[in-house]
């Protein structure tokens, strides 16, 4: 019984930090849906071409959606995905295992 408990609190936990990261997201965003590779780059602390060689690599681990079809359009990060990849990031850290 100890394992689903540690399982329940571990599930609970990363809900709560999710929706912590996904309030402060749109707290410090107005409310917006999605913010750009620049507000991304704010949020992760690394340079917008760095997230940029990462889409280019396919190593990037958050959802984003291209603005248009063109090469020059705008690339937009959906602010629940960017709580998540948050989230996830603590979770393989072990940061929320108990």
């Amino acid at each position: 019984m100890k394992a689903v408990n540690n399982i329940t609190y571990n599930s609970y936990l990363t809900i709560q930090v999710n929706e912590y990261f996904l309030n402060e997201l749109k707290s410090r965003y107005n409310n917006k849906l999605m913010i750009s590779k620049n507000e991304l780059s704010e949020v992760l602390n690394i340079s917008s071409r760095t997230i940029s060689n990462k889409m280019s690599e396919g190593t990037l681990k958050i959802r984003y959606i291209k603005m248009g079809t063109t090469k020059q359009s705008g690339i937009m990060f959906p602010i629940i995905a960017v709580a998540e990849y948050l989230t996830n990031e603590m979770n393989e850290e072990n940061i929320l295992s108990a």
